[in-house]
């Protein structure tokens, strides 16, 4: 089970529920823990009742999938880990390096890397070994357009940057939306 980090605050929390919920009218299930939950519906204020509105439904409802047990097993069941990231730099040197601690391979199609302002690079079909790293760089390699994989790196075939070089959240979500991993360096943004 992740833990929330230690720098991040209530209102971090509930400011990063009401840009998950913009998406889709709903927050991605099994997303947040049970803490940054209860800690962010006690910042709801009669404002974010009116310019948030749903975010206090959306976030019982959340609990309530917590207090079912349906969350059980979605967050770090796939025992992968956000082992590194570097974030300065162009495109074509800032990464993430993911860990897989499962006893088994794993598929990476539909997973994704997320930061705390939505920006998503989503995998294609690449299988990551037991055990086995995988460097997720953020540009291309000379001579391509598309993502694609060579060796232990991944390559995003991202023309801009993602990672804010001040700090950030890095956040591995799973097939589902489902989080598995959760990495803060520096200061992220508001």
């Amino acid at each position: 089970m992740l833990a929330p980090t230690a720098a991040a605050s209530p209102s971090a929390d509930l400011a990063a529920m009401i840009r998950d919920h913009a998406r889709d009218d709903k927050l991605t299930p099994c997303r947040f823990t049970k803490n940054q939950l209860n800690n962010a519906r006690m910042q709801i204020s009669g404002d974010i009742d009116v310019y948030g509105k749903g975010i206090r439904t959306a976030i019982n409802r959340e609990l309530r999938r917590w207090r079912d047990g349906k969350c059980r097993g979605k967050r770090g069941g796939a025992k992968l880990r956000i082992v590194r990231v570097r974030a300065t730099g162009p495109a074509g040197k800032e990464s993430i390096t993911i860990r897989n601690l499962a006893g088994k391979t794993v598929n990476l199609r539909n997973y994704a890397l997320r930061d705390s302002t939505d920006h998503v690079i989503k995998f294609r079909s690449t299988k990551l070994k037991r055990g086995a790293r995988l460097k997720v760089i953020t540009g291309c390699r000379k001579g391509h357009h598309k993502p694609f994989r060579r060796g232990s790196s991944y390559y995003a075939c991202r023309s801009v940057e993602v990672w804010d070089d001040a700090g950030d959240v890095v956040e591995l979500l799973g097939p589902g939306g489902g989080l598995l991993s959760r990495k803060q360096y520096g200061t992220p943004p508001a």
